[in-house]
C-alpha cells in the first residue's frame, strides 16, 4: 500500500506522482517552529490553486517532504487532500542539524525511531494522519555522528514499519555512507531515496551509487536546471537507469513569517514543460511513465512486515 494523509491506497492509484515538494516550510529552528507561527486557514488559502494547477496538469499524487520542526502540519496536508482530490503523502523522521531539537542530541538512535515508529502506530500529533515514509537529511560531507545516528534510527523504523528512507544527500560521498549504513542494519537499497541527486555532478559517481540499486531522486527540475538535470538523466538512462529515476520540483515553499507565504513556486514545470523536451529527445510514453508514474509508486510502497 501507499500510505496517503487520508489513509491506505493501492500503490495502482498513485498515478503521475510528484515525489519531492512542499507544501509549507519554516526555518525558525526546532525551538521556535509550530502551528502558533501561522495561520493553518490562510495556508490552505494559499496552496489550494497551486495543488489544483498541479491536479490540472495531470498531477494525481504529491510527497510532502517538509519534516517534523520543519512545518510539517498533517492538519493542513489532510484539509488540501480532502479539497483538490489530490493523494498526499507526508512522513516521520528528523531533519538534520541545526533544525533538530536538543533532545535528539541525546536520544539513542532505537529511542528516536521508538518515536518515528509510534508515529506510523498511532498517528502523528493527535491526529490519525499517519506517515508514508521516512525524511532524513545530511551535509554533503562525510556524516557526522549525529546525522550517522539519524540514519540508523531511519533504518530501524523502516524495518519495523516497512516504510522508504528518503535522504537529503546532494552529493555521491555520503550517499555512499549511508547506503553502507543501512546495509549494516539490513536494509536494502531499494528502501533508499538518495534526494537531490541531481546536485552530484560527478555522473560517474552518480552511476556508481545508482548501481547499488537505490532511487535517484532528480529533483530540482524548473528552467535554470534544464540543461543539468537532462544531461544527467539522458546519460543514466543509456546506463540503464530507468527504473530507479524519479523526476520533481522541490517546489512550493509557502514560507512561514514571511507575508503571505513569500513567493509560492508552482508544481507544474515538469509536467508542462519537462516532459515535452523529454519527447524532443526521444523518450517514449513508456519511459515517461516509469519515471513519473511506476518509480513512484514502487518507491513509496510499504512492504508488509
Amino acid at each position: 500500500m501507499i500510505m496517503t494523509v487520508l489513509g491506505p491506497v493501492d500503490p495502482d492509484q498513485l498515478g503521475f506522482t510528484l515525489p519531492h515538494e512542499h507544501i509549507m516550510v519554516d526555518f525558525a529552528g526546532a525551538a521556535t517552529a509550530g502551528p502558533h507561527r501561522y495561520d493553518r486557514d490562510e495556508v490552505v488559502r494559499t496552496m489550494e490553486p497551486h495543488l489544483r494547477s498541479a491536479a490540472d496538469a495531470g498531477v494525481r499524487s504529491f510527497v510532502d517532504c517538509s519534516p517534523m520542526y520543519l512545518a510539517r502540519d498533517p492538519v493542513v496536508l489532510r484539509e488540501l487532500a480532502r479539497r483538490t482530490g489530490v493523494h498526499i503523502v507526508t512522513n516521520t523522521g528528523q531533519y538534520k542539524e541545526p533544525y533538530l531539537p536538543e533532545e535528539t542530541f541525546a536520544l539513542s538512535a532505537d529511542a528516536l525511531a521508538d518515536q518515528w515508529i509510534a508515529e506510523w502506530t498511532d498517528g502523528i500529533e493527535s491526529t490519525d494522519v499517519r506517515p508514508g515514509f521516512i525524511k532524513t537529511a545530511v551535509n554533503p560531507v562525510p556524516l557526522a555522528e549525529t546525522q550517522q545516528k539519524i540514519i540508523t534510527a531511519a533504518a530501524l523504523t523502516s524495518i519495523a514499519t516497512g516504510m522508504t528512507i528518503g535522504t537529503h544527500t546532494c552529493r555521491g560521498v555520503p550517499a555512499l555512507q549511508i547506503l553502507k549504513l543501512l546495509d549494516h542494519h539490513g536494509v536494502a537499497p531499494g528502501k533508499w531515496i538518495f534526494i537531490h541527486a541531481h546536485q552530484e555532478s560527478d555522473i560517474g559517481l552518480l552511476k556508481l551509487v545508482a548501481r547499488s540499486g537505490c532511487w535517484i531522486e532528480l529533483d530540482g527540475i524548473g528552467a535554470a536546471t534544464d540543461e543539468s538535470i537532462l544531461s544527467s538523466l539522458l546519460q543514466l538512462l543509456d546506463a540503464g537507469f530507468e527504473s530507479q529515476i524519479m523526476l520533481s520540483h522541490d517546489a512550493g515553499w509557502y514560507s512561514v513569517g514571511e507575508p503571505g507565504g513569500g513567493d509560492v513556486k508552482p508544481y507544474t514545470y515538469l509536467s508542462t514543460r519537462f516532459i515535452p523536451l523529454l519527447r524532443d529527445f526521444g523518450l517514449s510514453q513508456a519511459s515517461i511513465h516509469a519515471l513519473t508514474v511506476t518509480n513512484p509508486a514502487r518507491a513509496f510502497t510499504i512492504d508488509p512486515v
